[in-house]
């Protein structure tokens, strides 16, 4: 008899909470039927008002739940009393009621009751024991039931700790894996079902064990934070700032349910917190949600500024600049925070010694913990850089920092080392992960591969480890990822698009035409592209040097229209950010494979520009394409949608938003998962190289000459009076109207592609030659923010 196969296709949340309606939401930006329910309301006209206000909430949540608000339709309201019946033909049921085991385990026997056997069930609890909560339920159901843990806010935690019990079905188990991660876009980690999982358990010892060096007065919030920021590998919100993301309140729960709940750790006494820290959580302090916590953020001379908390008065002061002098040659010397923080606590002053401190304690709990919380190093590391958004987890510290040498030390000051870590050490093997792709399993003492981040996954890193790198240079590599198709990654600084990478896409085109059958553009980086490279740019202005200026506006608008017209397939792999000249080069791919977090935009007026990579162009053929899909549609709206984009520099915040504001066609993918981004571009090249592809012929375009131009002058005034535009925009939005409506064009008219990137070019070369231009490239230059000239 072949195994059940799951399918889930149809869910219902239990629970219309902050996380209840964000799963909820979530769901839906994954394209699935969803239902959420909550207590029945004392309305007798709305029985449902619980769940139907916490829907509304979702599109007021900043950053946004819905990958567009519209979407907020989708949610279907109900209550538990009325309408737990739905959960017979539910494929998936996702309990986030409130966390009390007693009111869980009688929500689970009144599920018990309603669901169909096969019906996967599972809770987001974030501590209590999973298998107490389905011990009264009937084997069938314990079968399928599980926890799924996700972080907050849903949407963008990439984190999700999957948690079987001894009773869970090992298909559900894997299936649950796999939708987790496919469909959701989900990291998933396989928990084991102790106190609090593997990231909160880690990640709150982690904070706790920092609480008492601010609390004794020996360090201020902002110091602490300053030392455990992007400068060591953690996160940017560092630590404080991330307890008051959580919530203190929050915070302070999790480490008063764990400290009776874990009798046999080692180092129990830290999740008691200190008194001064219970003080703030009962004066209300409980972080962003209320407003203060660690900072309380005050209105200053220059806007809104950040105060943050003293430990003896638990009142608010003026931050301080934070300087360390080991810190500042740390950041001057070393490129990666891995070397930073090696060089740093082996430093004898204040931080070094407070690194090396909180490092003793957050490794070597870290290794204790294996095999109690889980089996895997990776998992520990994944979960902490998954949920807490930390660059390196605890063993990946351990390595940076030198395994061998900071045992020693460790020994030498009476520390207790854990035995497989020195097990590990006497069998030669002096790292946990190595070059070559595998890992130091401390639970059983074997060395194992590397998993991927995902099922399926493709990665640079992976194809470098295997040796697949075909031709590279400083700004780019070409690699093999096997079936005929061929992998361009983009080497540069935020990935932006100098005069060397432009000019490897040619010597690519070569290579893939002789030995490939189609090409990949992506890479591993957060973020596809920043855009053409403004330093360049500046550098040839400023030594006068023109005709530079010109050859390489040329250049990059060749090569960047030429993709679509490559004897090969070309797709585009994109996520982050992506601009400027980098949505160029995404929407002259023959099709794009985005993730669902793509934030993108011609931005270029901000530096004093137009897009002249063929995105003027192209954003108008997409607009003018939806006319000639409908007959009787009028052109000037779509023509007004094209131009404002491009004037008002509107950004997505998200692949949803990318597609309705024109970034992306309806023929493009949305994934889900970002580690999934270059396997998924890789099937797709596949696809259309085997479908047989040839490059489109040249496209003709309509402009409406100077009926368009008129009505473009309009919506530009509008735009200046309403202060969106400045005196400079104004000039600048005026050359995109220009090249939208056809330049001299008296009437409407089609005319060639190659038309149209004519006066993109002449435009951006006019901008060039424009003081404010130049003013606006040395702001962008200087301090990262667009000047409004």
């Amino acid at each position: 008899m072949p195994a059940k196969k799951f399918n889930i296709q149809n869910v219902v949340i239990l629970g219309s909470g902050v996380m209840g309606s964000q799963i909820a939401a979530h769901c839906v930006n994954a394209g699935l039927k969803v239902k959420l329910l909550d207590l029945k309301s004392d309305d007798p006209k709305r029985p449902n008002k619980t769940a139907e206000d916490s829907i509304q909430k979702l599109t007021k949540m900043n950053p946004a739940p819905l990958g567009d608000p519209e979407w907020v339709e989708r949610i279907t309201p109900g209550n538990f009393e009325d309408n737990l019946e739905w959960a017979s033909d539910a494929d998936w049921i996702c309990e986030v009621i409130v966390e009390r085991m007693d009111i869980k385990k009688d929500m689970m026997a009144k599920l018990g009751k309603v669901r169909k056997p096969g019906t996967i069930v599972s809770s987001n609890t974030s501590g209590l024991p999973i298998s107490e909560i389905s011990e009264e339920v009937s084997d069938e159901f314990k079968a399928h039931f599980l926890g799924t843990h996700f972080f907050n806010p849903p949407r963008y935690m990439k984190l999700l700790e999957i948690i079987p019990t001894e009773s869970t079905d090992d298909a559900v188990t894997e299936y649950m894996t796999g939708f987790c991660e496919k469909i959701l876009g989900k990291g998933t980690v396989l928990c084991k079902d102790t106190p609090n999982f593997i990231a909160n358990r880690i990640g709150v010892f982690s904070m706790a064990s920092m609480m008492s060096w601010f609390f004794d007065g020996k360090f201020r919030a902002e110091e602490i934070d300053f030392l455990t920021g992007t400068l060591t590998g953690y996160s940017k919100a560092a630590t404080f700032r991330t307890a008051d993301m959580a919530g203190l309140d929050v915070l302070n729960h999790v480490a008063e349910n764990l400290y009776p709940a874990v009798p046999d750790d080692e180092r129990r006494e830290a999740f008691k917190l200190p008194e001064e820290f219970k003080k703030m959580v009962e004066k209300g302090a409980h972080g962003n949600k209320k407003g203060h916590g660690f900072y309380k953020k005050v209105k200053g001379e220059k806007g809104n500024e950040y105060h943050v908390v003293d430990p003896d008065s638990l009142e608010y002061e003026p931050q301080q600049d934070v300087s360390f002098e080991s810190a500042e040659k740390a950041k001057k010397e070393f490129k990666t925070s891995g070397e930073r923080l090696k060089f740093l606590v082996n430093r004898d002053d204040k931080a070094g010694k407070f690194l090396w401190e909180i490092h003793c304690d957050l490794l070597l709990y870290s290794a204790n913990r294996i095999p109690e919380i889980t089996e895997s190093v990776e998992s520990i590391d994944r979960a902490m850089k998954w949920g807490f958004n930390w660059e390196l987890g605890p063993f990946q510290r351990w390595d940076a920092i030198g395994v061998e040498e900071s045992v020693k030390r460790m020994e030498k000051e009476g520390r207790e080392v854990p035995e497989p870590v020195k097990k590990m050490l006497e069998s030669g093997r002096k790292s946990f992960y190595k070059d070559d792709g595998t890992v130091y399993n401390l639970a059983s003492g074997k060395i194992e591969e590397l998993t991927p981040p995902a099922e399926g996954a493709v990665t640079v890193a992976s194809l470098k480890r295997d040796k697949k790198e075909v031709w590279s240079n400083q700004s780019a590599g070409l690699y093999d990822m096997g079936d005929g198709v061929a992998l361009f990654e983009f080497r540069t600084k935020q990935q932006t698009l100098g005069f060397e990478l432009v000019t490897s896409v040619d010597k690519v085109a070569e290579i893939v035409m002789d030995q490939f059958d189609a090409l990949v553009i992506g890479h591993d980086h957060e973020n596809f592209s920043y855009g053409a490279n403004l330093g360049e740019a500046g550098q040839a202005l400023q030594s006068g040097d023109f005709g530079k200026v010109k050859e390489a506006v040329e250049n990059f608008q060749r090569v960047a229209v030429g993709l679509r017209y490559q004897p090969f397939p070309v797709i585009g792999a994109v996520s982050g950010r992506c601009f400027g000249g980098g949505v160029e080069f995404m929407m002259h791919c023959d099709k794009v494979v985005a993730h669902h977090e793509l934030y993108c935009g011609l931005v270029e007026l901000g530096v004093g520009l137009i897009p002249a990579g063929g995105g003027t162009k192209e954003l108008l053929l997409r607009a003018m394409n939806k006319v000639n899909e409908d007959e009787e549609a009028d052109p000037l709206p779509y023509l007004k949608d094209a131009f404002k984009t491009i004037g008002m520099a509107k950004v997505s915040d998200g692949a949803p938003k990318a597609r309705k504001l024109g970034y992306l066609r309806d023929i493009d993918m949305i994934v889900m998962h970002r580690d999934l981004l270059l396997a998924t571009a890789k099937k797709q090249a596949r696809a259309m190289a085997d479908a047989g592809y040839r490059p489109p012929a040249e496209p003709k375009i309509k402009l409406l000459g100077q009926t368009g131009k008129s009505v473009l002058d309009v919506t530009l005034y509008i735009m200046t009076e309403a202060k969106w535009a400045s005196p400079y925009d104004k000039v600048l939005a005026g050359k995109v109207a220009e090249i939208m409506t056809g330049g001299d064009l008296s009437e409407a008219q089609e005319v060639p592609e190659s038309y149209l990137l004519k006066l993109e070019r002449e435009a951006i070369l006019e901008c060039f030659q424009d003081d404010r231009t130049h003013k606006r490239m040395e702001h962008m230059l200087k301090t990262g923010k667009p000047l409004r000239n």
